[in-house]
């Protein structure tokens, strides 16, 4: 996602000067609290928008007592009465000398939200409740794939795509899945055919996270792996070996593979002058949790998803969407329909072979361990955080 900037006091006052719209709302105090997060809903099933507190109703700056546990307040009442869950940029500002808050919310991946168990949208200067019909074509919208990777990266420019990348990932592409394109297509025209680019020209957020030169200049913070190779079970305090991965998310996937391999323990078995080499869990059931952990994973977040490698076992730990009622941790060990977040980058992933596109992953994962007489596996989801744990024990001895 890339970086918000804060604004300057003279944006401010000529955003409150225009008074309010479409996409700027204005609330006396934190004591209409339900009012502002229906607001913020609908900001976020449209265009997004800003929502300025301790501004009154005639665009009158007044201001209103602001401390920490204001903004934590607020945060939190947004958070656990928003479905699926909004995280906006929330600002201690001073305009005019008076203490106010900006609440900056982003047209969201994940529209439609309700607010509250309803669903609101902005029309002009009000917040109205969405029609029925609008709300479950919105949801249509969202399951057939409008999400974080379609959206628009602005800053980026075809020059800051890796041209070898795109064509590498093309002959990939054509020997797995019969991609059937031509190598020697300019790389605007691929990244179009793929769906990569927008009809206007503006490269998608996830062309940029899949073949971007750079991709940390413009989503730092936001798709980095981080991992450890931890001696004991409990802490984190010591630490055997740890690195970040920044590169592409095809680049962070092949990294991370092999910083897992590298760090649980192998054994060689030598079979007459055959010698084979083999790892405590199965390289499969690894595989499985590194793509759902990059085509899962909700980018929205500047959190790093994270590997922890342990004696007892193997930790995945990324923010996450779990789209439920469809999807559940319970269907998650059972046949269920496939719903990545972010479509773009799990049919990338999928016309490299690395992707189920049938809601497999998850089953391969459990088989691949049953497989290896070794525990099931865990998945748990707290608080927008999916965690996967990949016991290292047998189930018998």
């Amino acid at each position: 996602m890339e970086p918000k900037q804060t604004m300057n006091m003279l944006n401010y006052m000529e955003i409150i000067k225009s008074g309010e719209s479409e996409t700027v709302e204005f609330k006396k105090s934190t004591g209409t609290l339900r009012e502002a997060v229906e607001t913020i809903c609908a900001f976020a099933n449209l265009r997004g928008g800003r929502l300025f507190i301790g501004i009154d109703d005639d665009g009158r700056i007044i201001g209103q007592t602001i401390s920490d546990d204001t903004l934590k307040n607020l945060a939190n009442t947004i958070q656990l009465n928003s479905e699926p869950k909004l995280y906006p940029l929330i600002e201690k500002v001073n305009i005019d000398n008076r203490p106010c808050i900006i609440v900056t919310v982003e047209e969201s991946p994940l529209k439609p939200h309700v607010a509250y168990g309803r669903p609101f949208i902005r029309m002009g200067p009000t917040t109205r409740k969405l029609s029925r019909e609008q709300y479950e074509l919105l949801l249509q919208q969202r399951m057939n794939g409008y999400s974080f990777d379609y959206q628009a990266c602005k800053k980026a420019e075809i020059e800051d795509i890796a041209p070898d990348k795109v064509y590498e990932f093309v002959e990939t592409a054509n020997a797995l899945r019969n991609l059937n394109e031509n190598i020697y297509l300019p790389i605007d025209t691929i990244l179009t055919k793929l769906g990569l680019m927008l009809e206007n020209g503006d490269l998608t957020r996830a062309a940029v996270l899949l073949f971007g030169k750079k991709p940390n200049h413009f989503f730092e913070g936001f798709f980095e792996i981080k991992a450890g190779d931890f001696p004991d079970d409990n802490g984190y305090d010591m630490l055997t070996n740890n690195q970040e991965f920044q590169g592409t998310l095809i680049e962070n996937f092949h990294a991370s593979l092999s910083f897992v391999l590298k760090s649980i323990s192998h054994h060689s078995r030598k079979d007459g002058v055959i010698r084979s080499q083999g790892y405590d869990l199965p390289v499969e059931a690894i595989r499985e949790a590194l793509v759902n952990m990059i085509v899962h994973r909700d980018y929205r977040h500047q959190i790093k998803s994270t590997i922890e490698v342990r004696p007892a076992h193997v930790i995945f730990y990324n923010p996450a969407q779990l789209f439920g009622p469809t999807i559940t941790i319970d269907s998650l060990t059972k046949r269920h329909p496939s719903r990545p977040g972010n479509k773009l980058i799990a049919k990338t992933f999928y016309m490299m072979g690395l992707f189920e596109n049938w809601g497999g992953g998850t089953l391969k994962i459990c088989e691949a361990l049953e497989s290896h007489n070794l525990l099931p596996p865990i998945f748990s989801y707290a608080d927008g955080m999916f965690t996967l744990e990949l016991p290292r024990t047998k189930l018998h001895g």
